[in-house]
């Protein structure tokens, strides 16, 4: 099930925009062209678009200045597109999402976060300032730009993978107390931009360079957060990383964070808080998580709405392939965006996600149905599912304030909360 997890999830996030403006009218003033664009080498192997409930058409690709975009015209406000994508050992993953014409193009992928230039560079560098039983952590762009310095290590340390242009760096250094790692002391450079193969100036956490955390208290509600965890994370214009380790989980419902100083930041930058449930509790295969962006690290409240009702399942046809219906009950703390996934075997992914502004205009509310595409041009049946005596499932929701999407706009005392909840069927 952990398969189907991580995709429904990356799914969910990826594929919706904000959708909490109210539902439009069926149709709109004029036309309305929405244009789906990704880089190169990030796109599906195959598009289609439905302009209301009329026929599906599949939309060829148009490649530019390094970005692949597909474009289509709508006339109704309420509208889908269907992608079709390909990964390693033998995985396809088939996904629909419905939502209005603007929303769609979420469904896109131009982020810097994921474009990463093939151009990246290593940086080298040395860290001073370390007793025996103290362990540093490097940070610089994604997560893939960081290195791990454990006690006996005498400091030096790689970071690869690292963008091109000026980039933030931020380094914490660490205590080992009551199994967690306790963030003693903290660098933050800014606008590093450096050749191939360059050593940074030596990180030194004894050095004025160095400022202690700032530490408040987060207090984390709901029903059922025992074992929570917790963690924090700093974000800037050349930068994104996590600050803290995630907790140790607790029953304890009120627990420390460490962020920057607010002092430390600049306009723009924003701290992230976040707080999560992953399995156990009173419903199994549940996971749930809240997150709020902020800047001065105050005495906080992270919330966690409830666990998913299940979604009803029933089905629609078994020719030419296997269509399944999720009906989802309304949650209120869920109000951006629902999304199911089915698994059948180890390679065969179908996913349908639909946001709350398409939802509002559809008589039937949340009810996510696999669409008949058989007689797109180019849809190959191999990516839709077949009649199987089980399959596994994963269902996601969304809530908050948060714009949704790769790269939403986000601002100090914004929030999102996530839901989700799995398990299998056995098609009827």
């Amino acid at each position: 099930m952990k398969a189907i997890r991580a995709l429904l999830l990356s799914a969910i996030v990826s594929a919706c925009a904000d959708s909490m403006t109210a539902p439009g009218p069926s149709t709109p003033p004029g036309p309305v062209t929405a244009t789906v664009s990704y880089c190169a080498g990030l796109e599906p192997l195959w598009v289609a678009f439905q302009d209301g409930d009329g026929a599906w058409t599949r939309a060829l690709p148009t490649v530019s200045d390094g970005m692949t975009a597909f474009q289509f015209t709508f006339a109704s406000n309420r509208s889908a597109i269907a992608t079709a994508a390909a990964g390693g050992q033998g995985i396809t993953d088939l996904h629909v999402l419905y939502g209005s014409p603007a929303e769609l193009e979420a469904e896109g992928d131009v982020s810097p976060r994921f474009c990463t230039s093939a151009a990246t560079k290593t940086l080298l560098g040395t860290v001073a300032g370390l007793d025996t039983n103290e362990i540093a952590f490097i940070r610089v762009a994604g997560s893939a730009a960081q290195a791990f310095i454990v006690p006996g290590n005498p400091g030096d340390f790689t970071l690869p993978v690292v963008p091109p242009g000026p980039l933030d760096l931020l380094a914490t250094r660490a205590t080992h107390t009551a199994g967690e790692a306790l963030i003693t002391r903290m660098l933050l450079r800014r606008g590093i931009d450096l050749p191939d193969g360059a050593t940074l100036p030596v990180l030194d956490f004894r050095s004025d360079e160095a400022f202690a955390p700032a530490v408040a208290k987060v207090s984390i509600t709901g029903a059922d957060v025992d074992g929570a965890f917790s963690s924090t994370r700093l974000r800037t214009s050349n930068l994104d990383a996590q600050v803290s380790l995630n907790s140790v989980p607790t029953g304890e419902a009120t627990r420390p964070y460490t962020a920057l100083p607010l002092e430390r930041l600049l306009p723009g930058d924003l701290q992230v808080l976040t707080a999560s449930t992953s399995g156990g509790g009173t419903v199994p295969g549940s996971a749930r998580g809240a997150i709020l962006y902020f800047r001065a690290p105050t005495d906080r409240t992270l919330t966690l709405g409830p666990h998913i009702i299940p979604p009803t399942f029933s089905t629609v046809a078994t020719t030419p392939y296997l269509r399944l219906r999720a009906r989802f009950t309304p949650q209120s703390d869920y109000d951006r965006a629902t999304s199911i996934a089915y698994q059948e075997g180890a390679t065969t992914i179908v996913a349908v996600s639909m946001t709350a502004a398409y939802a509002g205009a559809n008589a039937a509310g949340y009810e996510l149905i696999i669409p008949d595409l058989s007689q797109v041009a180019g849809f190959d049946p191999a990516w839709a599912l077949r009649p199987a005596e089980e399959l596994r499932w994963g269902a996601s929701r969304i809530g908050g304030t948060i714009g949704l999407g790769i790269a939403p706009v986000v601002s100090d005392g914004a929030t999102q909360r996530t839901a989700f909840v799995d398990g299998t069927l056995t098609p009827q």
